[in-house]
């Protein structure tokens, strides 16, 4: 194995090996320069089977085809090395792969977020907003509903204002045609009154005058008999 990995080996399956690829070289070369068909080119396989015959012939034969199968072991090794390292890479890329979907995730999770807290701030100030307006129009309806009250009972005392004055002028004329009745009253009574006594007077005086005369008829009738 030291010949494989490490420097050349002067084992005999190498030597072997060596000749008779040098062999088959050396004498296939004037083929291949006298070869100037196209197509398919046979002079591999004619090398091939003749260095497969030299094999057989050379006394080194197991050495070098133990040589080859070292050789391909190695290559085998070198294979799976080399797929060991693809599946490293890939799984290296997978999980650069997941991490990167996983950054993406959690930055678009960032910007959700954040985006939801935009919301539910601003959502917090229209609500807010909504219930310093409801304050607002319920304080502008109280005071309108005050000044509409205060407007309604000025009118209520002017009203009873107006009534009591009213009033107090119906009770003056009232009383001042009391007063002016019973004055009447009491004239047309002084007049009447006095009218009667002018009357009683002067029946009294014709009854006093005829009482005299009478008197002063039998006087004389008296007097004269």
């Amino acid at each position: 194995m030291l010949g494989v990995f490490g420097k050349k080996s002067n084992s005999p399956g190498a030597e072997a090996l060596q000749n008779i690829s040098a062999g088959g070289d050396d004498k296939g070369g004037d083929k291949d320069k006298g070869y100037k068909g196209s197509g398919f080119d046979p002079t591999g396989l004619e090398r091939a089977a003749k260095a497969a015959k030299l094999l057989d012939a050379s006394p080194y034969a197991r050495q070098a085809l133990e040589l080859t199968r070292q050789q391909e072991q190695t290559r085998q090794l070198e294979y799976q090395v080399k797929v060991e390292e693809y599946q490293t890479y890939q799984k290296q890329m997978g999980l650069q792969h997941i991490a990167k979907e996983a950054e993406e995730a959690r930055k678009t999770l960032q910007a959700q977020t954040e985006h939801a807290k935009n919301q539910a701030h601003y959502r917090d100030k229209l609500e807010r907003q909504r219930h310093v307006d409801e304050l607002n129009a319920r304080k502008y309806t109280q005071q309108e509903e005050l000044k509409q009250q205060e407007e309604l009972v000025r009118r209520q005392e002017a009203i009873k204002r107006k009534t009591l004055e009213y009033e107090a002028e119906l009770r003056q004329q009232t009383e001042l045609a009391r007063v002016k009745a019973e004055t009447e009253g009491r004239i047309r009574q002084e007049r009447e009154n006095h009218d009667l006594r002018v009357e009683q007077a002067r029946v009294e005086a014709e009854e006093q005058r005829a009482t005299v005369l009478e008197a002063i008829q039998l006087a004389g009738e008296t007097v004269g008999g």
